[in-house]
């Protein structure tokens, strides 16, 4: 009796096995497996799916942002200036934002390597805007930048170093200088 139900038990067991398994040569396989080679995303979904990644990454910053803001609500730079991690008056570049996109969009530069490979990402660069509204510290942190290839990086930060000037952030009706950070986009 023993060896008749271990006998059945195995039985069921192999062709629930085999249920699960893809079909072979041309028979259709189920949702549940599929080669990530074969799948493809159109242009609309990849476009998607890029603008979710990116507004994660938007609001973990943004969090991270806050807590560090909480923590010190300013630092001093090493050449032993005051800076402010959040300002009354945050900085702004002049003409808005629509002027600082037109900028990014006549300086930055795709870097081929990845054009080629149809890569695409953001890059977070932080900088400090300096009470003179001049653009300084510029640096892509490890936050929020993971798994971003290092020619988008050095791209960003290039484009961002040679930003015109801000207005600077006020703090107490004084301009101070402001840790600022942009996403740049690199998009096909």
């Amino acid at each position: 009796m023993k060896n008749m139900f271990s006998t059945v038990m195995l039985a069921a067991g192999l062709i629930t096995t085999q249920s699960c398994m893809p079909k072979k040569n041309n028979e259709t396989v189920t949702d549940a497996y599929v080669d990530k080679k074969e799948v493809t995303l159109t242009a609309a979904e990849r476009k998607a799916k890029f603008e979710k990644q990116k507004w994660e990454r938007v609001e973990r910053r943004r969090i991270a942002n806050e807590k560090r803001v909480m923590r010190e609500p300013t630092y001093t730079d090493k050449k032993g200036k005051l800076v402010y991690n959040k300002a009354e008056i945050e900085p702004a570049y002049i003409g808005g934002k629509e002027a600082m996109r037109s900028y990014l969009r006549d300086n930055l530069k795709y870097p081929q390597e990845e054009f080629d490979k149809k890569d695409e990402a953001v890059v977070f660069v932080d900088f400090v805007v300096d009470k003179d509204g001049i653009v300084r510290e510029v640096e892509v942190t490890e936050d929020t930048n993971e798994n971003v290839d290092a020619n988008f990086r050095s791209e960003a930060a290039r484009v961002v170093s040679s930003m015109p000037k801000w207005t600077p952030g006020r703090q107490h009706g004084k301009a101070v200088d402001v840790k600022f950070s942009v996403p740049i986009s690199f998009v096909l």
